[in-house]
């Protein structure tokens, strides 16, 4: 069974934009997403046991077919952080069709938007910055990649958005960010069920 329909729990509105257009270009594009941003990390931790009630109804009155909470790994091991939330809801049962997933990205969500230098100089450039001819050799291995992505806009005349983070993820090469972002295939994977 594939999903048609996902309710996310992510860390913020940049979260929700990225996260959003990656799963349409894993699964369908006319797949139905109802994000949830908990403004941090934190706070998704804290709270998405209880969020998670919130896609009960989200599709016409009835559950989605997967929920999927998603936090950065800020340098921790994204298997740890993930059993870790795994543990939170242990013994619950929720009614999604395809269940509850979890996915830690490494380090931090910008770490997938440097992945592709291409989508980054297409979306830069229809804005009207400079030209994009290198990003950061190993994204997955940056320990701070929000600030180095930030940087490297700004270096380009173009500014950190919600709007431009959704294009470079629209435009960005799954194959490319697949194999600069080896743990991106989890990702993928886990959508794509």
């Amino acid at each position: 069974m594939s999903a048609s329909s996902y309710g996310i729990i992510v860390e913020g509105n940049y979260d929700s934009a990225v996260y959003g257009a990656l799963i349409r270009r894993l699964a369908l594009p006319e797949a139905h997403i109802k994000p949830l941003p908990c403004q941090g990390k934190a706070n998704v931790m804290k709270k998405f046991p209880g969020l998670l009630s919130t896609f009960k109804y989200e599709v016409g009155g009835n559950p989605v077919d997967m929920a999927i909470v998603i936090v950065d790994s800020d340098g921790k091991d994204p298997i740890e952080v993930e059993a870790k939330m795994q543990q939170k809801i242990q013994g619950r049962k929720y009614p999604f069709p395809l269940n509850v997933r979890f996915y830690a990205v490494p380090q931090a969500m910008d770490t997938w938007l440097l992945a592709d230098v291409g989508a980054i100089d297409a979306a830069v450039q229809r804005r009207g910055g400079k030209r994009v001819t290198r990003s950061h050799d190993d994204p997955e291995s940056l320990p701070h990649p929000k600030e180095w992505f930030r940087n490297l806009l700004t270096d380009h005349h173009a500014t950190y958005t919600a709007p431009l983070c959704r294009e470079i993820a629209e435009e960005t090469d799954l194959q490319v960010l697949s194999q600069r972002c080896p743990r991106f295939r989890v990702f993928a994977e886990l959508v794509d069920c």
